[in-house]
C-alpha cells in the first residue's frame, strides 16, 4: 500500500508528466504553484481522496479544457470522468435528467459566476454525492453573499490563498455532505475561516477599486 508521502510525491509527478504547467504548455491548465490550488488544495485533498477510493467517480462543470482529463485519469486508477457545462435553468434540468441514477465522489465547478442559480446547482450535486464525497467551487471573488449562504447553509470549508499569491480569485470553496448536527459544530469551527475571508475579500476589494480610480 502507498504511503501518504508516497502519494503526494506521485501527484507532483504526474502534473509534471502531463505537461499540465501552462507557463511550459500553452493548451495546460493554470493549475501548478505557485500560480494555483495544486501544493495548497488539490495535493493534500486529492490524496486523501485516493486512500478512500481509488477508481472515484469526477464531474468537472464548466472545465473548458480537457487536458486536465489527463491528470485525473493518470493519478486514480481508472476513475470515471463526466464534463458537463451549465448555465441556464433549462441546461440544468437537463443535467438532473440525464444524471438521475448518477452519484459523485468529486464535483469540480469552474466558472461559477456564469450559473444562473448556482445555489439550486450546488443543492442538486450535494445531493447526488457519495459518502465522503466533495464538491469544489474554484475562484471565488468579491461574493460574499454567495459565501455567507454557502456557509451558513452547508457549514462549507472556506481555502483563501489570495496571502499566498495576491489573485482576486485565489479562493476555494469545499462542500461535503453532513448531519444538521454536524454542521453546527462545522460551522462553529469553520467560523475563523469565514472570518477571515469575508476580511481579505473587503480588503481586496478596496485595493481593487482604489486601482482603477487611479488609472
Amino acid at each position: 500500500m502507498e504511503k501518504v508521502k508516497e502519494i503526494k510525491k506521485r501527484f507532483l509527478s504526474e502534473i509534471l508528466k502531463n505537461n499540465i504547467c501552462i507557463s511550459k504548455n500553452p493548451k495546460g491548465t493554470d493549475i501548478f504553484w505557485p500560480k494555483s490550488f495544486i501544493t495548497l488544495y488539490y495535493q493534500d485533498s486529492f490524496c486523501k481522496i485516493y486512500n478512500q477510493n481509488k477508481s472515484p467517480v469526477i464531474i468537472q462543470i464548466n472545465e473548458s479544457n480537457k487536458i486536465i482529463d489527463n491528470l485525473w485519469n493518470s493519478f486514480f486508477k481508472n476513475p470515471v470522468i463526466k464534463n458537463e457545462f451549465l448555465s441556464t435553468n433549462q441546461s440544468l434540468l437537463l443535467f438532473k435528467d440525464l444524471y438521475k441514477d448518477f452519484s459523485f465522489d468529486i464535483v469540480i465547478i469552474k466558472k461559477y459566476k456564469n450559473i444562473e442559480d448556482i445555489n439550486k446547482v450546488i443543492n442538486l450535486l450535494q445531493s447526488k454525492l457519495k459518502k465522503n464525497g466533495l464538491i469544489i467551487i474554484e475562484n471565488i471573488n468579491f461574493d460574499i453573499k454567495l459565501v455567507t449562504k454557502l456557509f451558513l447553509q452547508h457549514s462549507c470549508k472556506i481555502f483563501d490563498f489570495r496571502f499566498n499569491r495576491f489573485l482576486i480569485d485565489n479562493c476555494i470553496i469545499e462542500i461535503k455532505r453532513y448531519s444538521s448536527k454536524k454542521k453546527l459544530i462545522l460551522k462553529i469551527y469553520y467560523l475563523p475561516r469565514y472570518i477571515f475571508h469575508l476580511l481579505v475579500d473587503l480588503t481586496y476589494y478596496n485595493l481593487y477599486i482604489l486601482n482603477k480610480l487611479t488609472k
